[in-house]
């Protein structure tokens, strides 16, 4: 029998080592399907899921399958759906169209390859897991978009020992780790920089740790009655 227990760990879920990943993984998909009905809409629901195959083969790579984390402290990659994704950066991309971009808690790097596609030049992938660092690795040498003047690099690092630039940036963060991580990362982020500096932050859960760390709200994303990002400007 296999014991389930809630808490803050993924999306507010947490469960006990005796579950099998196959299982855990059932879960997830069936969690994250219901809760996108009841909140975005079943139409909006479908349109989502039947775009990621979609839209996985015409960038040409590999970004789709959940890698699970055994930290509580820093969550399971899974990609960003890529229609929001594109939209948010639609959206961003004209007020923000020299800076770099960097995704912090990057995974196999779906939202830099979109982010490239979109006109960012300068592109960056943080990542704690080495594993998910190769195969972004992998996804640059067959990503389909790829513009000469861009570049696009990723990097086997800490959030929180990255060496952050005074350079205007937009930085990118899919609920990648837990509220006290996330707040000493914007704490050495506003510490690194006097540069314009914007920061999405998607599936905000721990948006409580922007408070206090002078960065003003530009922007919310909803889908229905989800919200999917955030736009805040460091100021």
């Amino acid at each position: 029998m296999y014991t389930i227990y809630w808490e803050s760990a993924y999306e507010g879920i947490k469960f006990t080592k005796q579950i099998k990943f196959s299982i855990l993984k059932i879960f997830i998909y069936a969690y994250y399907f219901f809760r996108s009905i009841f909140l975005r809409g079943l139409g909006k629901t479908f349109l989502l899921i039947l775009n990621e195959p979609r839209w996985e083969k015409k960038f040409n790579i590999k970004t789709s399958k959940i890698k699970k984390s055994e930290s509580e402290k820093y969550f399971h990659y899974q990609g960003a759906s890529y229609l929001v994704l594109m939209e948010i950066l639609k959206q961003v991309y004209p007020n923000t169209s020299h800076f770099d971009f960097v995704d912090i808690g990057s995974g196999k790097g779906r939202a830099v390859f979109v982010a490239e596609r979109a006109g960012f030049n300068n592109l960056i992938g943080i990542e704690l897991d080495e594993e998910l660092v190769d195969v972004a690795k992998n996804n640059t040498k067959t990503y389909a978009f790829k513009r000469k003047e861009s570049s696009i690099s990723f990097f086997h690092c800490n959030a929180l020992e990255f060496e952050y630039k005074n350079k205007p940036t937009v930085y990118f963060l899919f609920n990648p780790f837990n509220e006290g991580v996330l707040s000493k990362v914007l704490s050495k982020i506003s510490l690194s920089t006097q540069s314009e500096t914007w920061l999405i932050y998607m599936n905000p859960l721990h948006r409580i740790a922007l408070q206090n760390k002078n960065f003003v709200l530009i922007k919310e994303f909803k889908t229905g009655r989800y919200l999917e990002a955030v736009v805040y400007k460091l100021t």
